[in-house]
């Protein structure tokens, strides 16, 4: 199993701010960093391609603005295309302004999480994000901007997330302020969320009247930190979902009862 981060709106993070911010997870999570790549366009045209250098040639490419968009990664035999990465997109090359991280699903990575979810906090102004588990690495990957069908929920519509980006869709971005994309272990939403009409009552009222409903905890003054336990994931996407303020979700069809053959 793998985790992802994703974070939205991230668009006032200088890319030199990034490559720390970057250093810092590999440090967090305790993971090798063996390689980078910045994006580049091919020639004149729309096409870009990933570009890959050491990552000790990375920072010099940053200075010079070679490099707008980046990823680094840990590539380990047996895993594609990496068994970790983190990645800096703008909107260029097709793409939006967001964050986005891949790591291995550990026992012991909860306080790592944690930790780097405040130092996320600490170090860039952004306005949602969520972090998420899936069974493949790049499922984790695509999840992130909503690309290639992938859902991690089987009440979860694959195609709707990325209409809502900015960037070449030129999408609403709901999940800034007034919506969210799904609900996952790990939220992290604004002021604005906790606003959120909810059945008759706001989503903060709503959350902190039920303790199978997860916990809050304030990050800074703009910023709360959403935990919800695995048990109860189900049922609360279940209920915010019929309730109208999830992105992606669709109810699921009642399973046709088989017939028996006379």
């Amino acid at each position: 199993m793998y985790t992802g981060i994703a974070i939205y709106n991230s668009k006032e993070l200088s890319p030199i701010a990034a490559y720390e911010l970057g250093s810092l997870f590999f440090s967090v999570f305790d993971i090798t960093i063996t390689g980078a790549g910045y994006y580049k366009y091919i020639k004149n045209g729309d096409d870009h391609d990933l570009i890959e250098i050491p990552f000790s040639e990375l920072k010099e490419k940053i200075l010079s603005q070679e490099a707008t968009a980046f990823r680094i990664y840990c590539e380990q035999e047996n895993y594609t295309p990496w068994l970790s990465s983190f990645g800096y997109t703008t909107n260029e090359f097709g793409s939006f302004y967001h964050i986005d991280a891949q790591f291995p699903n550990k026992i012991d990575n909860h306080e790592k999480i944690i930790s780097f979810i405040k130092l996320l906090v600490d170090k860039i102004k952004f306005s949602y994000g969520v972090i998420y588990d899936s069974d493949r690495v790049t499922k984790t990957f695509y999840y992130a901007t909503g690309n290639n069908l992938v859902n991690i929920y089987p009440y979860e519509n694959p195609s709707v997330f990325k209409r809502e980006t900015p960037g070449r869709f030129n999408g609403k971005e709901r999940y800034n302020d007034n919506m969210l994309r799904m609900v996952y272990l790990y939220n992290i939403i604004n002021n604005f969320h906790l606003k959120i009409n909810v059945g008759n009552a706001n989503l903060k009222q709503w959350i902190l009247g039920n303790k199978e409903h997860g916990s809050l905890e304030k990050l800074n003054d703009e910023l709360w930190l959403w935990k919800v336990e695995k048990t109860y994931l189900d049922e609360i996407n279940k209920f915010c979902g019929e309730a109208g303020i999830l992105i992606a979700w669709k109810a699921q069809s009642p399973k046709k009862i088989a017939r028996k053959l006379p």
